[in-house]
């Protein structure tokens, strides 16, 4: 039986299998640490906040060879979309 593209598409396997899983207990542990903070910084500027967050993890890896993150850095893309496509739930009570 042949495989569709997206059978046969590892990304997407590696995608579905890893890192969701990955990304869902990452969700979990920051909610039990942060809570809802995320909700608290405004929209405007994200992209300037999300860049020097990653030009931290860069500068880290850089200097002193500290593994990049990413994550963190998955997690800050998540955070910054969900605040755009969701606005609503930004003025919902913690």
């Amino acid at each position: 039986m042949k495989k569709t593209m997206e059978e046969d598409n590892k990304l997407i396997e590696h995608f579905n299998n890893e890192l969701i899983p990955l990304m869902q207990d990452q969700i979990r542990a920051d909610q039990k640490r942060w809570g809802d903070t995320w909700k608290r910084r405004p929209v405007e500027n994200q992209e300037e906040r999300v860049y020097q967050r990653f030009r931290d993890y860069y500068d880290q890896w850089k200097n002193t060879g500290t593994p990049i993150p990413w994550l963190k850095i998955i997690g800050e893309c998540n955070i910054a979309m969900a605040r755009e496509a969701h606005p609503e739930w930004l003025e919902e009570e913690d």
